[in-house]
């Protein structure tokens, strides 16, 4: 593994609100969700000790200080980007902004995407960028005290276009390609494209773009939505038809996931974003409560129950789906969840020790590197049309995504059943063994 940072960087001033370089780096690497699991995994299969940290750290840490000329005035941002394996394709991840970036969870999030592409079978690695942007701390840099989504959107596209210039032969070479993620969405990556003039280099880009694929949007909620359906027919053994789902999220995941489901039969009962939350035990209208999110930003006023986080993580439904941020199923609550199922629609929902809790309660769980690989598995159908003029249709690229997730679910729960070990662990060998086995044809171990 090699780690670089910024030279010649003098020090923030230290009233500046800014994040110092050491906050960044705030320790050793933990002993994390998809650490341990690898490590497990690599056990199973008879690996040696090296052989498994080889797997499991990254090939590259980029530490890196990012000035940005934003409404006439100079910022830094600290920032990192993990390159963990490019062994079975070019690094793949997002670009995310947030006040909290850190290197560890960033090496993390980089890790599960080398897990979810080799768990899928498709031809990427996995890398993430994190950026912190700490935009409570912009508003106060500005002199600004309400909320301003346009403002906000300036910060956005600001930071992305300084950073894309500051890495553009790393994009242009498609040594990483970068998409969509927190706080970032197609306007971002467009202007990722329009630095290095090629569709190829980046994925999620605007509809209408050169390159664009249609169903892009709605492929990771609608990998998701497949993959609820799939584990209530062959693990609930129980009809779509009146099943209830309860959703934490609400977002580029959620509503789609939801739209899908409702379409299907399902019932959504419940649906909780960062606001507030809204229960209707009949099932909620989901195209009204779509329309309403859109003209308030909430799912919060919706209907005439509302419905608290914890209180929808606890509702006797069929399927859980976290669709919002990681570790909300933790030891704390996994004793009362009630769901017979949970989805994993966003990265590493479900903590560890909440996993023992699932599994000791016979509570299914779909890992996050098969529910939520709708994303990059659309993304390599952007990635392998984009220099082609061949128009690709919404259902050619969600019958992709049914094809990968349903194959590779099936090898997961095969080996499940026959090593006795839990869906996750199922999931996690399968991609570890199929990163190794490149590894070793390519003398990278």
């Amino acid at each position: 593994m090699t780690v670089r940072a910024p030279r010649n960087c003098p020090e923030e001033d230290p009233g500046s609100g800014l994040s110092r370089m050491e906050t960044l780096l705030q320790c050793t690497g933990p002993a994390t969700r998809s650490v341990v699991l690898m490590r497990r995994a690599g056990e199973r299969l008879g690996l040696e000790r090296t052989v498994i940290d080889e797997l499991i750290s990254p090939q590259e840490i980029v530490v890196f200080r990012l000035p940005c000329k934003i409404l006439g005035r100079v910022i830094l941002f600290w920032g990192v980007m993990v390159l963990h394996s490019n062994a079975r394709g070019p690094y793949k991840g997002g670009i995310r902004l947030a006040a909290d970036v850190d290197v560890w969870e960033t090496a993390e999030l980089a890790r599960l995407m080398t897990l979810k592409t080799a768990a899928t079978d498709i031809g990427f690695g996995g890398g993430k960028t994190g950026i912190r942007v700490d935009m409570a701390e912009m508003y106060r840099t500005f002199g600004r005290t309400a909320r301003d989504r346009d403002f906000e959107k300036i910060i956005t596209l600001d930071v992305v276009e300084y950073f894309a210039s500051a890495y553009r032969d790393m994009f242009s070479k498609h040594i990483y390609i970068p998409a969509p993620d927190l706080s970032t969405g197609p306007d971002e990556m467009a202007f990722i494209y329009n630095e290095t003039g090629d569709p190829a280099s980046v994925t999620g880009k605007p509809e209408g773009t050169h390159g664009w694929l249609p169903g892009r949007r709605e492929s990771t909620g609608y990998g998701c939505a497949f993959a609820a359906l799939q584990v209530l027919e062959r693990v609930l053994h129980r009809d779509v038809q009146g099943s209830r789902i309860a959703i934490q999220g609400f977002g580029n995941v959620g509503q789609p996931l939801a739209t899908y489901l409702s379409d299907c039969g399902a019932r959504i009962v419940g649906v909780t974003d960062a606001f507030g939350g809204t229960y209707s035990e009949d099932g909620l209208d989901i195209p009204s409560l779509v329309g309403h999110a859109a003209r308030t930003g909430t799912v919060a006023g919706f209907g005439e129950t509302p419905l608290t986080q914890e209180a929808l993580l606890q509702l006797d439904v069929d399927v859980l789906i976290p669709a919002a941020v990681g570790h909300v199923i933790h030891k704390g609550n996994a004793g009362k969840i009630r769901a017979r199922a949970v989805v994993e629609a966003a990265n590493m929902p479900t903590t560890m020790d909440a996993m023992a809790i699932l599994e000791q309660r016979g509570i299914a769980v779909i890992p996050d590197i098969l529910a939520n690989a709708g994303g990059v598995i659309a993304s390599m159908e952007e990635y392998s049309h984009s220099l082609s003029a061949r128009k690709v249709a919404p259902e050619e690229v969600f019958q992709m995504i049914r094809s990968r997730i349903g194959e590779n679910l099936d090898l997961a729960m095969n080996l499940s059943s026959e090593l006795g070990i839990t869906l996750t662990e199922a999931a996690i060998q399968l991609a570890v063994e199929r990163v190794y086995q490149v590894m070793v044809r390519r003398r990278y171990i």
